[in-house]
């Protein structure tokens, strides 16, 4: 099987191939039903490599393997169920002190932007000292053309984190994350700003890498779908508003009191079929608008662990308290 990979590797690098709409998802299906094969990766999991390699050359009938099937894995293990909520970027690369960058995905709704960005270290292997699912250990934020809210100041948080990393081809897959901001209607001239890359170097952190010529990665935004709850629920969180999307639940508070019970506290949906799909509390939050004032706003947002559909939440858990949404 280690000379099937590398025949595979070769035609890969001797030919380009465009991959068949519906690859991947045909690819996750076949690969569902294989027993795990430890890969020599760190970070999301044991997964299948040899069998990637297999079923890929079913799939693609022929044509050769386009990106490294451990990339497209890494990715694709990341984004989960939120795939089909992903907006794939141009495969455009950045060279910058040694590393190459490309983002791969971006996922998006009212209050909170994700991108997903592939570094590879052309040089060595300083990324394999990046801890991986730490925020920190990537410093940057998703910015995006904002509305004009009145007069005041606008924050929002921001944090990265390696989510796996791969030693062969000594790449890393960053989570950009942004939350809180409120985007405008064009959201053309959005970027991925990443700041510097921290590791644990020798017990201590260090920098690994630093973006010190300020290079932007322009990415392309749609925002999913969202829906605006009952001004019951919202009167019961003693909030202005409740959005919910696929990926998120945000509150929006006006004034400065209110939202401090709940941040900082986890969230979990209760379906109509029982379940519950959990929404830990990560630091997302925004503001905008002038303190002290009616224009002041505080955002508050937590992302679910996996995709949910909001017309099928029944109600919310904060913490142990419950609130139905009917």
């Amino acid at each position: 099987m280690e000379q099937f990979d590398e025949a595979l590797k070769n035609m890969a690098k001797q030919e380009e191939c465009i991959v068949p709409e519906g690859f991947d998802g045909r690819l996750q299906e076949a690969l569902a039903a294989l027993p795990p094969r430890a890969k020599k990766r760190r970070g999301l999991g044991l997964m299948k490599s040899a069998a990637i390699a297999a079923a890929a050359c079913v799939l693609l009938a022929g044509t050769a393997l386009a990106a490294s099937p451990g990339l497209r894995e890494m990715l694709g293990t990341a984004l989960g169920g939120f795939a089909p909520y992903a907006q794939e970027q141009e495969d455009k690369a950045y060279v910058i002190d040694g590393i190459e960058f490309k983002v791969g995905s971006v996922l998006a709704d009212d209050f909170t932007i994700r991108a997903y960005v592939e570094a590879r270290d052309l040089e060595g292997g300083r990324l394999s000292k990046l801890e991986l699912n730490t925020f920190g250990s990537a410093f940057g934020l998703v910015d995006l053309p904002r509305k004009d809210t009145g007069p005041g100041v606008s924050g929002f948080v921001s944090s990265g984190v390696c989510l796996d990393y791969d030693e062969e081809s000594k790449t890393a897959l960053l989570a950009v994350t942004s939350w809180g901001q409120v985007p405008s209607d064009d959201l053309s001239g959005a970027a991925v700003k990443l700041f510097n890359l921290v590791g644990d170097v020798s017990g201590a952190h260090q920098d690994l890498w630093e973006n010190s010529d300020g290079v932007a990665f322009p990415v392309e935004v749609k925002l999913m779908p969202s829906l605006t709850a009952s001004a019951e629920l919202a009167s019961a969180f003693q909030a202005e508003e409740v959005r919910m999307s696929s990926l998120s639940l945000s509150m929006i508070f006006k004034g400065d009191g209110a939202w401090s019970r709940f941040a900082g506290t986890n969230v979990s949906a209760k379906m109509a079929d029982g379940t519950l799909v959990e929404a830990p509390w990560e630091g997302g939050q925004g503001n905008f608008g002038a303190y002290g004032t009616d224009s002041a706003r505080k955002v508050l947002v937590w992302n679910f662990r996996e995709p949910v559909e909001p017309e099928q939440i029944e109600g919310v858990y904060v913490g142990e308290d419950y609130f139905p949404i009917k």
